[in-house]
Formats: structure tokens, C-alpha cells, sequence
């Protein structure tokens, strides 16, 4: 009995968090209510207390249901010294990310609710500082390969891998952004990887 009760418990977690996902998106964090995921899930608002403390909890246990490329990892093929071609491994990387969040649609869905259903104020404050880190944290990764390119005569003369670097990680931000609004694929397509060949061959020699 008290394996099913515990079965039922995480069954109920599950539909709260779907619910709530659903309601992000359609809603935005801001407008959304406990009372309208409750409904969504076809509980009642006790049940989401008994689950979580407020609406930033289930915000964090949907947000925590996925590994989002970007924000949650960076991928070790960037920090490779023993890679032959780090700008092979830049690009590997962006592919990567591209592939993780078209290839599953609650990752897409998690990605979109962070890009465009969030103000990160109060509860949701510590997420857009982790979202700084991160692509800070990737700036650096990409700045330490491209001057082990120009250290191996890979890199475009006349190229600062510092600058790159920061193009490069304004370059990913900003393609996964537009990709995820693209949803008529009317700008980019469903395949952003010949944009992502196209800007790392930019940068070789």
C-alpha cells in the first residue's frame, strides 16, 4: 500500500508539472495561477500545496526536468587541448545544442517558457543569474579554443579569439532565439546547422 501511495504521489508531481508547463506557455510565469494549473491537471489547489510551497517551487521542479544547452551545461568537447581542430569541436558544440533542444520537445518547450514566458524578478531572479554564468562560462570556453586554433594556424588572420569568442556565444544565443520563434520556419528553417557551418568556416583560415 504504501508503494502505491508513493507511485500515486510522483503521478500527481508528474501532472502538476505538465500542467504547469502548459500554463507557462500558454499564460507566461507571470499570469499564470496555482488555481489555473490545479484546474489544468484536474486536481484542486490543496493538492499543488501538498506538492510544492508557491508557484516559483513548481516553476523550479519544471525547470529542473530537463538539461537545457546553454544554461544547465556547457559540454566538455570545448575544453579539449587534445582535440586536433578546436574549431571542429566549436562547431560540434553548437550543432550539439541544436540537436538536444529540436530533438526533444519538452527541452524545446522548457527553452521557450525561459526565452520568452519569463520576468525574472523576485523568486525568478536567481535563474537570470544563472543564465548570465553560463554564457559567461561558454565565452571563456570558446575564447580558450579559438586561441589554441590561432596557436595551431587554424584561426582567420587578423582575428581576435577574444572577440570571436563573445561573437561566437552572441552568435548561439541569439540563433537558438530566432530558431524558437521561428515556429512557421518562414527565417531559418528547420535546420539552423548550415548557419552554424557557415559561421564557424568564417573564422578559419
Amino acid at each position: 500500500m504504501a508503494r502505491r501511495t508513493k507511485e500515486e504521489s510522483a503521478q500527481t508531481r508528474a501532472r502538476l508539472i505538465e500542467a504547469a508547463r502548459s500554463q507557462f506557455e500558454r499564460h507566461g510565469y507571470a499570469n499564470t495561477t496555482l488555481e489555473q494549473i490545479a484546474r489544468a491537471a484536474g486536481l484542486t489547489r490543496g493538492a499543488v500545496y501538498f506538492h510544492f510551497a508557491d508557484k516559483a517551487a513548481l516553476f523550479r521542479a519544471m525547470r529542473d526536468q530537463v538539461e537545457l544547452p546553454l544554461i544547465d551545461r556547457i559540454g566538455p568537447g570545448l575544453l579539449s587541448e587534445h582535440d586536433g581542430d578546436p574549431l571542429a569541436a566549436i562547431e560540434r558544440y553548437m550543432l550539439a545544442v541544436i540537436a538536444t533542444i529540436g530533438g526533444c520537445e519538452t527541452t524545446r518547450r522548457t527553452f521557450e517558457i525561459l526565452s520568452f514566458g519569463c520576468e525574472y524578478v523576485d523568486g525568478l531572479a536567481p535563474e537570470l543569474e544563472r543564465q548570465r554564468h553560463r554564457h559567461a562560462e561558454l565565452r571563456d570556453q570558446l575564447r580558450d579554443a579559438y586561441r589554441r586554433a590561432r596557436a595551431q594556424g587554424l584561426l582567420r588572420a587578423g582575428l581576435d579569439p577574444d572577440l570571436a569568442a563573445l561573437e561566437t556565444t552572441v552568435f548561439l544565443s541569439g540563433l537558438v532565439r530566432v530558431w524558437l520563434l521561428d515556429r512557421g520556419q518562414r527565417l531559418i528553417g528547420p535546420d539552423p546547422g548550415p548557419l552554424v557551418r557557415a559561421h564557424v568556416a568564417s573564422r578559419r583560415r
